[in-house]
């Protein structure tokens, strides 16, 4: 038990020691401290403004890992103590509310809500109180959080006259690809015939499409073992219709790819056997696209 104290005196001073250090001289000894964070405030309802400040997750995680930070909290009176010190360090303002959310990273590195609400309230009434009006935080991947900096540097305007205008924000040194399902999520504007989309500076939210093989940062090679050619429909040896490509013919869910553009759709072939009907495929992006005989396509040989 001594032995588990000690320890974890150690590494709250070893966690007092690195705050100090961020309090008086900022992140690796540069004037300041800087924190990349979003701040979003929710609603004033009935308990008024809510802040929640988000953090990239890997931040946190390369500040402890560089740092050698982390609290070995095994039992609740441990976690307790830690929580005690934290609160009173941004009471007494020895730290700010970034290093207090970093503390709380560390203290708290699985814990669910529900810990940290019973923690809080076993922390004292003036502390439980104190905890309530501050900001809380969430940690974002780094998808969301460079894609939800990005789309809220989008200008929008709307002229009295004419469309609106939005403009994504241009670079001169930098490029950026989004999934379809990304950009639609922070732009309302979804595409299903691409594999990535890169944002082009308009008075209007234009994108270039790339497509597997023709992916500019990361191309997919041809798959071996592929037949290509137009999609057309013939008789099969029973007598019924099926749809063959260079001769071969296609079966309910097999593997297709479908040319869209200057590049692939890879899915599953579906069709009702009725002449006339559309082919359908059920694409990797788990849409449905309709394409009719003469389509070029791949399909396994």
């Amino acid at each position: 038990m001594a032995k588990t104290e000690s320890k974890l005196e150690e590494q709250l001073q070893t966690v007092s020691d690195f705050f100090q250090r961020i309090m008086d001289r900022g992140m690796d000894g540069k004037a300041g401290a800087v924190w990349p964070l979003i701040i979003r405030i929710w609603g004033k309802g009935f308990n008024g403004q809510k802040y929640v400040y988000q953090y990239p997750a890997t931040f946190f995680q390369n500040l402890m890992n560089v740092n050698f930070l982390h609290f070995s909290t095994n039992t609740k009176s441990e976690r307790l103590k830690v929580l005690k010190i934290l609160v009173d360090k941004l009471i007494n303002n020895e730290i700010d509310i970034h290093l207090y959310h970093f503390g709380l990273y560390l203290l708290y590195p699985y814990a669910g809500a529900r810990q940290k609400e019973e923690d809080a309230k076993a922390a004292g009434k003036k502390r439980s109180d104190f905890m309530d009006t501050l900001p809380r935080f969430e940690l974002k991947n780094n998808d969301s959080f460079i894609s939800e900096v990005w789309s809220d540097l989008i200008e929008r305007r709307y002229p009295d006259v004419g469309k609106e205008i939005v403009r994504v924000p241009s670079f001169n040194e930098i490029r950026i690809l989004f999934t379809p399902n990304q950009f639609g999520d922070h732009t309302g504007l979804y595409y299903s015939d691409a594999d990535w989309l890169e944002p082009v500076p308009s008075y209007e939210l234009k994108v270039k499409k790339w497509v597997g093989e023709k992916d500019p940062m990361t191309p997919q090679s041809k798959k071996e073992g592929l037949i290509e050619g137009s999609i057309i429909l013939g008789h099969s040896g029973e007598g019924g219709l099926r749809h063959f490509v260079s001769g071969e013919p296609v079966y309910a869910g097999s593997y297709i790819e479908i040319k869209f553009g200057d590049g692939w759709i890879s899915g599953r072939y579906e069709w009702s056997f009725e002449q006339g009907n559309p082919i359908r495929i059920h694409s990797s992006r788990h849409e449905w696209i309709s394409i009719q005989e003469g389509h070029i396509v791949r399909i396994r040989g």
